[in-house]
């Protein structure tokens, strides 16, 4: 056999280069007909029309006969790998065989499947295409997977369906507005109905949209999408599985697309039919069942997808894949894995190898085998010599053999790969004389012997890639005349073979023209070639790829349209000329780099020569993720073009590359490689140091400030770059190159301008996140978008870094149209706001997704009979006889509302509301408001503002948060409950800021602990700043008669400076309050704009508080009673092990029960509904993933049984799980503890229904009176 690759693998945003072929061109026409028929969306599942199709295919399919082909001598199947898979998922010897194993960060198994498994998982996405999406044979699916094994099942569930699998870019939750259009774009041109994803990112990516639709880079998914979340489906799909479309299939039909990454403005699809995949499987069959491969590729690229998801199951070799990310971060994982897995075949291009070089301690690669590796695959980008002897050196102590190289050439039209070596054997390395290669497009091998030499400029250096592989023929033609030329000439190359693709999708002259290419005078009109656009040359059967005819730009395996580059750049600067831009790359040691040489106006000033140049590498690096190496701005008509005006990118690059740019105005060049910095910036030690430990452990009072971040930040920043700078006079200025000093660095300087591109982002992120001991998402360098900003970030020192723009500026103005006129009514009726649009089609995806919107619901009678943990009625008074009767009271005797400000004065009973608060709680003086989020958020914002500074638990509440944002003060929340890194902040900050607030909670609703407030004083006084608690989970719940926190730990309520509490929780009505001194309630009686400018609280509201403060202040037992409830259900919880929150308090009203993953809360939530107990999930984003809870509210309500039924309840799914779908059986012990519980409740309710009456009678007997 020999291997592979493609044109095209990227670094993290991975992507290909798509064309087309020859094969099958009447199933093209047939499915352009039959698409254009679907693009109208699906028909039901059940309509006539559909029935009758598959009433036909069932007649036909028992015909389907897959004849073998013979290509160049080579017979090849035709049968569809999906019957290969099913016949392996269903034998006794194969069945249980691990084909998939996932690997996290860490190196860690997260997933095993074996072919039984995958078989399973494939029926249930075909399953639920036919039945809810109504798909049907030939129809168009994207596949929008973050990294993981859910791709690979979900591709083959479309294989099984019959359908058109599209593998596409996740679009980032982070940065939609700049992935989406993108994603929409391939949306629309391949007409798909249907997107295939898991849970997680469904919701994620909803949320993030949901989230942009109020910010000005607002966007949204298309319309119409039907949205399947494949890792949530039911088992019982598998039985509905329909396989007629799978049993039609033939070697012609389209088995998948690939979209072209080359240019972002006109997407082109390469469409991949069963008989392409089949005819490329045969360059594979020296893959053995005892194999092992390892990958890091991303599904959605060809040769993750054919090498590393298809191969296995058709090999039955075992694959062990990572995330692309985890490789970039820890590039000595890929090898370590391969090591430990005892690898055969390992496959990446050219910058995979020379990373993982770099990135490996000498110590690292000495404890590793990698001798069993029979091939080490490498393609896609061009393949240096440096590389491959660096990773050879790097790993020779590891065993590697460096004849196990397998130096390949493929694209993605031809479905994967064309030319390949035969290990073992050693690349071909070849140096020639660059003079005469490209002058005169031949080859003159330089000889090694002594003698003379060529300069050392003249010698290029070429690795071979290899010959052609089975079934393929390639040729070496000239690109002019179409004549085919002998070896060592240099053309373009042509491959002809069954494994070239159908076509461009939709493109039918494109097709023609690049897939029906013949030779100059072939009268055989069956005897067409694909041609590639490739240079190169043969030697002794072998192909050297020398350069690229259409200037395609490849960097680090993608590969970029240099037009989109030039169009990007072009808009970049108003002073940029239009059509006056060349982009183009050169190489850089191992490496390729993009250069940029622009024509500007006329006129421009050395200032406007600067500000261009930033502007351009700021916007090449936003736009497509690409650093500039090297920028050169020429004056007008400087740029060379041909006579019809076009550019000449490879004339621009000649006349760069020997200095004879003509009169060039301004020349900015990047400093040093970013890999290779990256490398020197870790110790060796510090790397292998990390790597056995979890990189999410925070250490305790070592936080960093943000002045050790910046100064952090400044100086790796320094490393990276160098600095436009004015050099000489007159003429000759303006040719820069000058290193940077962090001191001159200005720390508001966006990232972009520091030239820094996604795998220097990916690698700083690393490093930082190893400076603070904590992770750092790459996304939030995008986030906070200058170094000031990130080391300002809330929670960046903790690993709690704040979602959001809290350290961005104000966005400005933004025109939509140049007249009245033009506005769009987009600007100006609700109707048809993006945002409003957007969110209603979120909403019917989610509920298309199969997921329930767990919002807004109607509380129905039937709830009411259901053991409630969703409410915080903790003691019971919202529902209490004697509370709703003084509500209705106060209805009486003030009306329904205050219908004022209460500044301009209040009702009595909001006075002695006030006065009984401060009696019971221990307080100063009060104030009221209209709800307990308004209390915290207009307190906050009217104690601090601009340079002061808040120190917030990284837990704490979304009002105490929004108020501090309100504030605008500088924000820095401090770990969860850890005093030393609080004290530790303030011994560095304190005297920077005019007052500190400290903002902590007294119970944390979210984890149901609690902080230790007796150390929080003392450090308070220490370092004179304020305190303030929210107490609204710890009033009337905390201490022997619910004063609160400050009664559970014996603290002087006085040391506290301000105290908020709500009447929701514990005094059943609605409002909040704050406590404190006098000189501080008089100041928001006067200050506070939720109190100023609000409506008073309402008296039924105020008469309701009130007398439940009387009830508590008469008789703490409900107090006594609810802790004596929360410890017995926490006793259970342990009893029964049930996880809990880490810290949850034993005797706190709220009580948390880790779950896991967002699928299993969720699941967890409705089992336990179908048990009649209801308690929400709390998931992503609210909680990171993988954290996932429920939450009970313990209320004195709750009896022993409903707890204990509900604990046996959470311990049933703990061990028997629940698939959706399926309503599980009670036990016969179950259902009577349920009915116990039920009937204690029904009890309960008719007992208050008698206290209700008796008051009733009374009060109807007194007024007869």
């Amino acid at each position: 056999m020999s291997s592979l690759f493609v044109n095209a693998v990227g670094d993290v945003t991975f992507e290909v280069v798509a064309a087309a072929s020859l094969a099958a061109v009447a199933s093209v026409a047939a499915l352009g007909a039959h698409c254009a028929k679907r693009q109208h969306g699906p028909e039901d599942a059940s309509t006539p029309a559909r029935k009758k199709r598959r009433q036909k295919k069932k007649k036909a399919s028992s015909s389907v006969k897959h004849p073998v082909v013979v290509a160049n001598g080579v017979a090849v199947d035709t049968e569809p790998v999906v019957a290969e898979l099913k016949r392996r998922a269903t034998s006794d010897k194969w069945r249980h065989k691990i084909v998939y194993t996932f690997l996290d960060d860490l190196g860690r198994e997260t997933v095993n499947l074996s072919f039984e498994d995958v078989d399973r998982a494939a029926r249930k996405v075909a399953a639920a295409l036919q039945r809810d999406a109504g798909a049907v044979k030939g129809d168009r699916v994207m596949l929008c997977y973050p990294p993981g094994l859910d791709f690979a099942l979900a591709f083959w569930g479309c294989l099984y369906a019959g359908v058109v699998g599209i593998p596409v870019y996740p679009p980032y939750p982070g940065t939609l507005a700049k992935d989406l259009p993108k994603f929409n774009r391939l949306v629309e041109d391949s007409g798909a109905a249907v997107v295939l994803t898991n849970t997680t990112y469904h919701l994620v990516s909803k949320m993030a949209t949901v989230k942009g639709f109020f910010s000005a880079d607002r966007t949204s998914w298309p319309a119409n999408l039907k949205w399947i979340t494949t890792d949530s489906l039911a088992d019982s799909l598998v039985a509905q599985y329909d396989e007629e479309d799978a049993l039609s299939l033939t070697q012609n039909d389209v088995a998948f697309f690939q979209y072209s990454s080359g240019s972002t403005s006109a997407p082109k699809a390469v469409m991949i039919s069963h008989g392409n995949l089949r005819a490329q499987l045969k360059t594979w069959e020296s893959i053995e069942p005892t194999d092992t491969m390892v990958s890091w590729l991303p599904s959605y690229h060809d040769m993750g997808l054919v090498g590393f998801i298809i191969t296995p199951c058709i090999t039955a070799a075992r694959c062990v894949s990572m995330s692309p990310i985890s490789f970039i971060k820890d590039p000595a994982l890929w090898m370590r894995t391969a090591s430990k897995y005892k690898a055969t075949h390992v496959c990446a291009p050219n910058f995979g190898y020379a990373l993982a070089a770099r990135k490996t301690s000498d110590k690292q690669a000495a404890e590793m085998d990698l001798s069993t590796l029979k091939q080490t695959i490498c393609a896609a980008e061009p393949i240096r010599r440096e590389s491959l002897d660096a990773f050879t050196s790097k790993f020779k102590a590891a065993g590697f053999d460096p004849n196990s190289f397998n130096c390949g050439y493929g694209l993605a039209e031809v479905t994967l790969v064309c030319t390949g070596q035969e290990p073992p054997q050693k690349p071909t390395l070849l140096d020639v004389s660059k003079r005469i290669l490209e002058t005169q497009r031949k080859v003159a091998v330089v000889s090694s012997k002594k003698g003379k030499q060529p300069p050392a400029n003249d010698v290029m250096q070429l690795v071979g890639c290899g010959k052609a592989m089975p079934t393929f023929s390639v040729a070496i033609v000239d690109p002019d005349t179409k004549k085919p030329l002998d070896e060592l000439q240099v053309g373009e190359v042509w491959v002809q073979g069954p494994s070239v693709a159908v076509g461009y999708w939709n493109r039918p002259e494109y097709t023609e023209e690049m897939f029906r290419a013949q030779f100059a005078g072939e009268k055989n009109s069956k005897n067409t070639y694909l041609r590639t656009g490739d240079m190169g040359f043969l030697r002794n059967g072998e192909l050297f790829v020398t350069g690229r005819l259409k200037d395609l730009i490849i960097i680090r395996g993608r590969n970029v349209c240099p037009q989109d580059v030039e169009a990007s750049v072009e808009q970049a600067h108003e002073n940029v000329r239009p059509g006056c831009t060349a982009a183009f790359s050169i190489e850089k040691g191992d490496e390729e780099a993009l250069v940029v040489v622009a024509e500007v106006k006329n006129g421009s000033s050395q200032q406007t020569l600067e500000e261009i140049c930033r502007e351009i590498i700021k916007t090449v690096l936003s736009e497509h993720q690409l650093k500039c190496e090297a920028i050169v701005l020429l004056r007008q008509k400087m740029i060379p073009k041909t006579t019809s005006g076009k550019i000449q990118r490879s004339a621009s690059k000649a006349h760069f590359l020997d200095g004879t740019l003509t009169k060039p105005l301004f020349e900015y060049k990047a400093k040093g490689n970013n890999a290779q910095i990256s490398s020197s910036r870790v110790p060796t030690k510090q790397m292998e140091d990390n790597t056995a430990t979890a990189k999410n452990d925070k250490p305790s009072g070592e936080l960093k400030t943000p002045d050790e971040i910046l100064a952090w930040l400044l100086e790796h920043v320094a490393q990276e770059m160098e600095v436009p700078t004015a050099v000489g006079d007159g003429e000759n200025s303006n040719v820069v190159s000058a290193t940077a000093n962090p001191a001159e660095i200005d720390p508001n300087t966006p990232w972009a301008m520091f030239g820094m591109d996604s795998v220097a982002i990916v690698g700083l992120s690393s490093d930082l996140g190893e400076f603070l001991g904590c992770i750092v998402s790459p996304s939030a360098f995008f986030q906070y978008d200058t170094p000031f900003k990130l080391a300002n970030a809330p929670g960046l020192a903790s690993g709690d870094l704040a979602g959001g723009e809290e350290g961005g500026e104000q966005s400005g103005s933004m025109q939509t149209a140049t007249t009245v006129e033009e506005i769009d009514s987009s600007c100006f009726e609700i109707d048809n706001f993006p945002e409003v649009q957007g969110l209603f089609s979120q909403m019917k995806e989610f509920e298309s997704a199969g997921l329930r919107v767990p919002f807004l619901e109607t509380l129905t009678p039937e709830k009411r009979r259901m053991t409630n943990f969703n409410t915080y009625n903790y003691l019971g008074n919202a529902s209490d006889p004697e509370v709703a009767a003084a509500s209705k009271a106060g209805i009486e005797e003030y009306g329904t509302t205050m219908s004022s400000s209460p500044i301009v004065g209040q009702t009595q009973v909001n006075v002695d509301l006030e006065k009984a608060l401060c009696t019971f709680f221990s307080a100063e003086a009060s104030i009221l408001f209209v709800g307990g989020w308004v209390s915290n958020v207009t307190t906050i914002d009217a104690l601090v503002s601009k340079g002061d500074l808040i120190l917030c638990d990284a837990l704490n509440h979304d009002s105490c948060v929004s108020g501090m944002r309100l504030s605008g003060a500088t924000i820095l929340p401090f770990p969860h409950n850890d005093t030393k890194a609080l004290e530790r902040m303030l011994s560095k900050l304190r005297t920077k800021y005019r007052r500190v607030l400290i903002v902590i909670e007294g119970v944390y609703s979210m984890d149901g602990d609690i902080p230790d407030v007796h150390e929080m004083v003392r450090i308070k006084k220490k370092y004179k700043a304020l305190l303030f608690i929210d107490e609204a989970h710890s009033f009337g719940t905390m201490g022997a008669t619910g004063r609160g926190i400050c009664e559970h730990y014996n603290v002087d309520p006085k040391d506290i400076d301000v105290r908020m509490g709500t009447m929701s929780k514990a005094l059943g009505s609605v409002g909040g309050f704050i406590l404190g001194s006098q000189t501080l309630i008089k100041y928001l009686k006067h200050c506070a704009g939720g109190f100023v400018f609000s409506v008073g609280l309402a008296p039924a509201c105020g008469s309701a508080a009130l007398k439940s403060v009387q009830l508590i202040t008469e008789s703490p037992s409900r107090t006594m009673t609810l802790q004596e409830r929360s410890k017995h259900f926490y006793d259970l919880c342990k009893e029964h092990k049930i996880p809990m929150g880490e810290n949850t308090f034993r005797g706190a009203p709220v009580v948390v029960v880790m779950i896991g993953s967002t699928i299993a809360t969720a699941k967890a939530s409705e089992f336990l509904a179908l048990h009649q107990v209801n308690v929400k999930p709390i998931v992503y984003p609210a909680v990171e993933e993988g954290k996932c809870r429920l939450r009970f509210f313990i209320s004195a309500l709750h009896t022993p049984k409903q707890l204990e039924h509900t604990v046996l309840s959470l311990k049933t799914y703990l061990r028997d799980g629940f698939s959706n779908g399926s309503k599980p059986e009670l036990t016969t012990d179950a259902i009577s503890t349920n009915a116990v519980a039920m009937a204690t409740e029904d009890d309960e309710f008719k007992t208050v229904k008698k206290r209700k009456s008796k008051k009733k009678k009374s009060a109807k007997a007194k007024s007869t009176a």
